[in-house]
């Protein structure tokens, strides 16, 4: 049977990030106040255990009692565990709720209640709040996209990173619009330098590169003077020029000190620059997926007086080249989005230049994120179109993503917007799943934009703020959380990216008939990373040691008189123990090191009757390299034991005598393992476990029940301390400028579902 090791992603430094004033000043428990479990629960009578507040100081340490909780029966927990001293199983035990004597401190009270003889464990009253991040922006009401794909959830463990760049392909960005601004990529001298030194002709000299926040690259488009290619022009950072219907000219007048200030030729690149990235909980405007990113600018459209607009593909492709030549001068650009595009005839694109171009943006280490157009059709086979696909999206690499479109209706439910669904019905899909990826929200996006209307166009509103729908809308909810993830897994490639958004992915919702994954679920993406293990036969054992061979838990009945239900997770109809318990467990497990990453095996029971005779036990379980860290030694890896209740033991190096709560491993051709792990090779774990020991769960003679973490470990390095140029902050307003941004950083943790 095969098995997956769930690694899960853990924050736990929250003390070395800023927050803002207000965050720092909720309190974690109410003052004065706690909550003891003490002997003598039988002899409370139900009448006190009702009352609101004793009139008197008599409960324990002196303290009130506010009120009664039902009484509970002690359990049993393993003996060494150190905050374990629990009464024997059949005891009644008192839950009460106390305010402290008057001058107490919480901490006080507590210190007194864990010193009196019949007080079995005291805590404060603590503050429990959502495990979703709801930043405070003024907007956010409006926004249902982030919460569609679940962002909310992931931003407790990331909201993104500056040092992740993301190259948006498209009209351009308002790079002062006051969401935006703080999270503009801008370029230094020695990358600008670099850029130019491999294409002098890639860029005017008129305007400097260095300073500017990305680069537009124009052609004017004319059907009675012809086209006039203009030589690429960095973008900002002088103020943007907003203009108005009678003030025109500047756009097609070749000056590059005006067309450096265009930003935004419509505002559709705005609009989607905010969906990847508006700066979050900044009590202004909207949140994007990513509340700290760098927006790289590579404006590629153009305007015709005909009144449309458009981008020739000789201007998306000197876009594409100046985003590989970023990324080669050492720009860290994680992902582009290109939400453009046209349906055209296979056999004049595949091969073509922009076919190579596509390829070659892919295989620069880039997740590109395409939409796959506004024209509700089946790309297999277009009524509207026949014969012919929607380009750039049907262009299949390693590193491309093509993106669909969902609606919310009325009552929460999402479904894709394709024909006969309900909606509007304009985007399109792949019944076969092979020319679209996964869908996304893109039906009523409310993002930034212009403020003015420079165009004859309508991605524009007074308020810097619209509501638009299509798949442009779509793709940059995928880029954003490409970019987010990468935040969370620098270490990890484009194609590793790619693979956790599309193993994250919600099979239930356009996938049948619609794409080959699904609906994007960020939170999912991130929690889902797999590595496949088997169980194995013990190899030779001592005569006090019984070979067991492990059986997965499938069956949650039979766990529920071991775990709660909401301390396990299912999934493929296996068992694994919460990754907030599994956290917590293992945090501390070593004082001079900390976590990098978890791998939890799935709840597993080893059954023999041989075991009610010799107690000892040994299962074995066959894992790659990569659960124990590439790279790293038996002096980097802790293998533990997790309970429950959020506390875990450590399994200790067998010796020539293997003991409860020991293990073994080998390389899996029975070499004895030396030096490094490699994640290339597979190794055998043999964990001894004493029936009924202290590493047994079940307390059931001949079984072993057990959920065990194979956990990364490495020294910390020295934080520097804060100064101000690395403070952070972010706003819509000179009145929000200082107020920190919430950004943690996350460690590696996963589970891929397979579909």
């Amino acid at each position: 049977m095969k098995l997956k090791i769930f690694i899960a992603a853990l924050v736990l430094a929250l003390s070395s990030f800023a927050l803002p004033a207000r965050a720092e000043e909720t309190p974690r428990y109410v003052e004065g106040e706690a909550i003891v479990v003490m002997r003598g629960g039988s002899s409370v009578p139900a009448a006190a255990r009702a009352r609101n507040a004793a009139q008197d100081g008599g409960g324990p340490a002196g303290g009130f009692v506010i009120q009664y909780f039902n009484p509970i029966k002690g359990r049993e927990t393993p003996a060494n565990a150190a905050a374990r001293t629990v009464p024997a199983q059949s005891e009644t035990l008192a839950v009460a709720h106390l305010r402290a004597p008057n001058g107490l401190t919480t901490e006080e009270f507590i210190e007194k209640l864990r010193a009196e003889p019949d007080v079995v464990s005291a805590m404060p009253n603590y503050i429990m709040h959502t495990q979703a991040v709801t930043p405070n922006d003024t907007e956010w009401s409006r926004q249902w996209g982030p919460a569609a794909i679940h962002a909310p959830g992931l931003w407790k463990q990331g909201t993104g990173s500056d040092e992740v760049v993301v190259a948006v392909i498209d009209t351009g960005v308002i790079y002062d619009h006051p969401d935006i601004a703080p999270n503009m990529y801008t370029f230094d001298e020695e990358t600008a330098k670099a850029i130019i030194a491999e294409d002098p002709d890639m860029l005017t000299g008129e305007v400097p590169l260095a300073g500017s926040h990305g680069a537009w690259f124009h052609t004017s488009i004319s059907a009675i003077f012809g086209n006039e290619i203009f030589d690429g022009v960095p973008v900002g950072p002088l103020p943007t020029m907003q203009g108005d219907e009678d003030e025109q000219g500047y756009i097609d007048s070749g000056k590059a000190e005006e067309m450096s200030r265009i930003g935004d030729v419509t505002g559709h690149g705005a609009h989607v620059a905010g969906i990847i990235g508006a700066v979050g909980n900044n009590n202004c405007g909207i949140a994007g997926i990513n509340w700290n990113v760098h927006i790289l600018a590579v404006n590629v459209f153009s305007y015709s007086i005909l009144g449309g607009n458009g981008a020739e593909t000789s201007d998306i492709i000197r876009g594409i080249d100046f985003v590989i030549a970023a990324k080669r001068a050492g720009v860290n650009i994680r992902a582009a989005n290109l939400s453009l595009g046209d349906w055209f005839s296979p056999s004049k694109m595949e091969g073509s230049p922009y076919d190579y171009k596509i390829k070659e943006l892919s295989e620069a280490g880039i997740v590109v994120c395409m939409a796959a157009g506004n024209n509700g059709q089946d790309i297999d086979d277009s009524a509207k179109f026949p014969g012919q696909r929607f380009y750039p999206a049907a262009f299949r690499y390693e590193n491309t993503i093509a993106v669909g479109a969902l609606m919310q209706n009325a009552d929460g439910s999402i479904l894709p917007d394709t024909p006969d669904n309900g909606g509007l019905g304009y985007s399109d899909y792949s019944a076969s799943g092979k020319w679209v990826d996964v869908f996304a929200p893109g039906t009523a996006i409310y993002s930034t934009c212009r403020t003015k209307k420079l165009l004859a166009q309508e991605t524009f509103d007074a308020s810097g703020y619209i509501s638009i729908d299509g798949t442009s809308m779509a793709a940059p909810h995928v880029t954003g959380t490409a970019a987010l993830l990468a935040s969370m897994f620098p270490e990890k490639s484009a194609t590793e990216i790619k693979q956790l958004i599309l193993d994250g992915a919600n099979g239930s919702i356009a996938k049948e008939g619609y794409s080959a994954h699904g609906a994007l679920d960020a939170y999912e993406a991130w929690n889902g990373y797999a590595e496949a293990v088997e169980p194995e036969q013990p190899s030779e054992t001592p005569e006090n040691v019984t070979p067991v061979y492990a059986q997965i838990a499938t069956d949650g009945t039979a766990l529920g008189k071991i775990f709660d239900k909401d301390e396990l997770r299912e999934v493929d109809n296996m068992f694994y123990l919460d990754a907030g318990i599994t956290k917590s467990a293992v945090k501390n497990i070593r004082a001079d090191k900390t976590v990098s990453g978890i791998s939890l095996f799935p709840v597993f029971t080893a059954e023999s009757d041989e075991l009610k005779q010799n107690s000892l036990g040994a299962v074995a379980f066959a894992v790659s390299g990569e659960a124990f860290g590439d790279g790293s030694t038996l002096a980097d890896v802790a293998v533990c034991k997790v309970f429950p209740d959020g506390t875990a033991l450590e399994y200790k190096e067998a010796g020539a005598s293997p003991a409860d709560g020991t293990f073994t491993v080998t390389e899996a051709d029975g070499a004895t393992l030396s030096g490094h792990f490699d994640a290339e090779k597979k190794y055998i774990i043999t964990l001894y476990i004493a029936d009924n020991g202290d590493y047994d769960l079940d307390k059931t003679g001949g079984i072993i029940t057990d959920p065990t973490a194979i956990v990364t470990l490495k020294t910390p390095e020295p934080q520097p301390a804060p100064t101000a140029s690395n403070s952070g902050g972010g706003g819509c307003s000179a009145a929000h400028s200082a107020a920190a941004i919430f950004a943690l950083a996350a460690l590696p943790f996963v589970l891929r579902k397979k579909k």
